[in-house]
């Protein structure tokens, strides 16, 4: 009689099922977006002024100037905007296995730059591997 009673206190009751969403966490990233375009000379443009990148969706053309995965890179990187009075939205993107290495290598080293010119440096080196990646 107790094990029933116990095993009752562990039933789920309520015949609902629990449904957890299962997230890739390895394959996503926060992308800073500073605009989106029907027009690809316009996104392009865009890109060349904020030393980004157009990436291709169906009909819109969006403008990255960064994507990045760890909070202190994003936090730096946030900052470094902000103080140029850039206006970005931060969204986040799903990234392809191929990229995930190149990604994690680069931001590796940024943790530990202190210098402003070298993290530009590395964000340009995965934003173009990104491009890359996101092309083939």
């Amino acid at each position: 009689m107790a094990s029933l009673v116990v095993g009752t206190l562990f039933l789920n009751v309520s015949g609902e099922e629990d449904v957890v969403p299962v997230l890739k966490e390895g394959n996503i990233a926060k992308a800073f977006q500073t605009g989106t375009y029907s027009d690809f000379e316009e996104a392009s443009r865009e890109a060349g002024l904020k030393k980004g990148i157009v990436v291709a969706d169906n009909d819109n053309y969006h403008v990255y100037v960064s994507i990045l995965n760890n909070d202190n890179n994003i936090e730096k990187m946030t900052n470094y905007l902000d103080d140029l009075h850039v206006y970005y939205y931060i969204k986040t993107i799903d990234i392809p296995d191929n990229f995930k290495d190149t990604l994690n290598k680069y931001e590796d080293l940024m943790k530990t730059s202190t210098s402003i010119v070298a993290f530009n440096q590395l964000n340009k080196k995965i934003l173009e591997g990104y491009n890359n990646a996101h092309e083939s």
